[in-house]
């Protein structure tokens, strides 16, 4: 079990991951194994090689301000996520948390973010329009 809990748990996933899982499973038969994600050479990918992986993809990519590893896409994930209008119960749900404060580390919004939140949800563009 790969979460910090061991505790298992169903996630979501849209209608296009499943697509490309589907497509993904069909190109890869060909290794008959019972994990999704293998190396080149066929063996189970672990947590260590997809961070490192990820790590090493973000310095060719010239990102060098951010840190670029799976954890970096879980925050970013969640905060999209809330800023494409999901709600921060389904979110703390999905992540896996027991507690509403834990989902709320991961959705620090900037300011022009709120704003752009708010200008989108006020009540009052409900009321007089936009």
């Amino acid at each position: 079990m790969g979460t910090k809990t061991r505790k298992a748990r169903e996630v979501p996933i849209s209608t296009k991951t499943a697509k490309l899982l589907k497509e993904y499973i069909q190109e890869t038969e060909d290794f008959r194994d019972e994990y999704l994600f293998l190396t080149y050479d066929g063996h189970q990918m672990n947590y260590a090689t997809v961070r490192l992986n990820l790590t090493d993809y973000g310095k060719k990519a010239g990102i060098t301000n951010k840190r670029v590893s799976p954890h970096t896409f879980r925050h970013t994930g969640a905060l999209f996520y809330i800023m494409n209008g999901g709600d921060p119960f389904s979110l703390q749900k999905i992540l896996g948390h027991s507690d509403m404060s834990m989902t709320r580390k991961y959705i620090q919004m900037t300011d022009t973010d709120v704003r752009r939140q708010h200008n989108s949800y006020s009540p009052i563009n409900s009321i007089f329009g936009k």
